[in-house]
């Protein structure tokens, strides 16, 4: 209505991204196809909005950053809390000092879910199941299976809520500071499965260590591991969250709300010498500026690719019951060797041939 005219639908994105009137395109399809049509839209000559997690595995994710340079796209990752007000005031507070030198940080985010069916039924009328199943490997249809939790739980599309939803804190974490590019760290963990024989078969409880280059320690968790652990020192409780501990005190940002060990350090009004990081309070309306006058989104892909590394890296820890040495620079995996040959996920069809780059 606020268009005049009635939005042209498309079974097939191909056809879309063939369009030349289309500059830009919102990629908020089920986690798998989220960065085979990011690609294909970088390589039609589209800007991108990819909505988080990122990659099916670490090696997607290189390829959409490799792609978004080669092309020169402009692309924002789908974390918007970064036009929260008070969440933004809370990592300024920290690029401040005002917790003097980062310490440790506490992440978390909401566990998985288990379940899903794997009985078999008819594809439904007018869906494209083949389609839909895409770049991942072919399964029968099942009820669950072509749900949002189908995307978000089942292995075959995602590697569950520790990229799906951790993928927030996470970026929160990095925004504004380089504590994790500084040089390779180490990652370590555990977690459970709640249903390994079921369709949602990912990570369900987790929790993550980190020690990065410069001393700074990390721990990840799933909501279930972590609220006794943030209720010890934060009044207000949320599922989500990021929590610095400096030699000064701490403050915690999450969804919606924050604290503080000096609560207020959110009332003071911020230097205007300060130091700060980019930001507008309309997520959507910042894309669209960002295409409109060729400038970087608040949400780079950069910042997208350290955030989703955690993720990936979790996981990888988690099951291979080792630490895990990486090398951001590198971009790779230095000790042990053998999770190296895990960083890329099979890919059915030529979704994400390289040579159409």
């Amino acid at each position: 209505e606020k268009q005049g005219h009635e939005p042209k639908l498309y079974n097939d994105f191909r056809d879309m991204l063939a369009d030349p009137a289309i500059d830009a395109v919102i990629i908020a399809t089920p986690d798998h196809w989220h960065v085979p049509i990011g690609i294909a839209a970088v390589r039609a000559g589209k800007d991108v909005y990819v909505e988080k997690p990122l990659g099916h595995s670490l090696a997607q994710n290189k390829a959409m950053l490799d792609t978004c340079v080669k092309h020169d796209r402009i692309f924002q990752y789908g974390t918007q809390q970064r036009s929260e007000g008070m969440y933004r005031r809370g990592i300024e507070l920290v690029l401040n000092g005002m917790i003097g030198e980062i310490e440790r940080i506490d992440i978390w985010a909401p566990k998985g879910a288990g379940g899903g069916s794997l009985a078999e039924i008819p594809v439904p009328e007018g869906l494209d199941y083949d389609l839909y199943i895409g770049p991942a490997p072919m399964k029968p249809c099942t009820a669950d299976r072509i749900t949002s939790p189908g995307s978000w739980y089942c292995s075959d599309y995602a590697i569950g809520f520790i990229a799906g939803w951790g993928a927030h804190p996470l970026d929160g974490s990095i925004w504004g500071l380089n504590h994790d590019i500084q040089g390779p760290y180490k990652i370590r963990g555990t977690g459970t499965v709640a249903t390994p024989d079921a369709l949602f078969n990912t990570i369900t409880s987790w929790d993550v260590q980190m020690e990065y280059a410069g001393g700074i320690k990390a721990r990840f968790m799933s909501d279930d591991i972590a609220k006794p652990v943030v209720d010890s020192y934060r009044n207000t409780w949320n599922a989500d969250g990021t929590t610095f501990f400096g030699s000064k005190g701490w403050v915690s940002i999450s969804r919606g709300s924050f604290a503080a060990s000096t609560p207020d350090w959110f009332r003071q009004k911020p230097d205007p010498d300060a130091k700060s990081v980019p930001y507008q309070a309309n997520y959507y309306k910042a894309f669209v500026d960002a295409v409109r006058d060729r400038t970087p989104s608040v949400a780079p892909i950069g910042d997208a690719v350290r955030s989703d590394a955690m993720s990936h890296l979790a996981v990888l820890a988690i099951q291979s019951g080792k630490e895990i040495v990486w090398d951001p620079k590198a971009y790779r995996i230095v000790s042990p060797e053998d999770p190296n040959v895990r960083m890329d996920h099979p890919v059915r069809g030529d979704w994400l041939k390289p040579a159409a780059g």
